[in-house]
């Protein structure tokens, strides 16, 4: 199946099992494709308790948006303003050569891209403390036939508790 909604896109909702949000709109967050769902800012928001912990002592409850499923929801068409169905069109560039993959909107007729995927994106930046690049594309360990996956200690637990429950027919 080949999807219209990519993250960053504007929709409104059409339907669902919540009457209340239909009509409303927001911005796509998160697609997941496997579920079929949509998480969007600001529709469909549930409540999550935190725990306490160091940075917030006393727990929390914050609001976290939940997906939504794709068939409740429609692209809002930039040109025009309304919800609108969309379809995956792919053509060749006459210029390139290459095949374009686009999305056709039904209401203005008109052409919206289709996101290039960059692949992952650095979020962190480096510090001290972290691990050089030289360091972590070290090998440092060398397999060998000498090197025991667990210590002796450990293998001969292991021995008397295989003996102790053979005739049980356990483990």
């Amino acid at each position: 199946e080949k999807w219209t909604l990519f993250p960053g896109d504007t929709v409104q909702v059409i339907g669902g099992e919540r009457p209340t949000m239909v009509g409303q709109t927001g911005k796509v967050l998160d697609v997941v494709r496997k579920m079929n769902s949509v998480t969007v800012d600001g529709l469909k928001m549930a409540k999550k308790h935190i725990r306490p912990n160091p940075i917030r002592p006393r727990g929390a409850v914050i609001a976290k948006p939940m997906p939504i499923h794709v068939s409740n929801l429609r692209i809002i068409d930039p040109h025009v303003g309304k919800p609108t169905q969309a379809k995956i069109v792919e053509r060749i560039n006459r210029t390139t050569g290459r095949l374009e993959k686009f999305r056709w909107l039904k209401e203005s007729g008109t052409e919206l891209p289709v996101p290039v995927d960059d692949g992952p994106v650095d979020k962190y930046e480096a510090s001290i403390h972290d691990t050089p690049k030289t360091l972590v594309a070290e090998h440092t360990w060398q397999p060998s036939i000498l090197n025991i996956p667990f210590p002796p200690r450990f293998m001969n637990q292991m021995e008397r508790l295989r003996r102790m429950n053979s005739g049980r027919g356990e483990f």
